[in-house]
């Protein structure tokens, strides 16, 4: 399961993951964030990469595509990736 950061307010998170999604209270899911790579390859490597910025627990569902979290770890901002994390 991933979705997005859409808003941050004092350490609450509205995140677009639901039901849908499969989401469900108390659930921890990493937080990521897609920085752009100073030095590129010329070989067509990858311009980005992934960087673990905290962890965020889902606390209410609102519907079947979004949730509020809390903030564990870390400061997640608005664009960041959530992640489930895989046991």
């Amino acid at each position: 399961m991933r979705g997005q950061v859409l808003e941050k307010q004092d350490g609450t998170l509205v995140v677009c993951v639901g039901q849908a999604d499969g989401a469900q209270v108390g659930q921890v899911l990493d937080v990521i964030r897609h920085k752009r790579r100073i030095r590129h390859s010329r070989a067509g490597g990858p311009r980005y990469r992934r960087e673990n910025v905290g962890q965020v627990r889902i606390v209410e569902l609102f519907d079947s595509h979004y949730a509020e979290a809390e903030v564990i770890s870390g400061s997640p901002k608005v664009n960041d990736t959530v992640e489930l994390i895989r046991p």
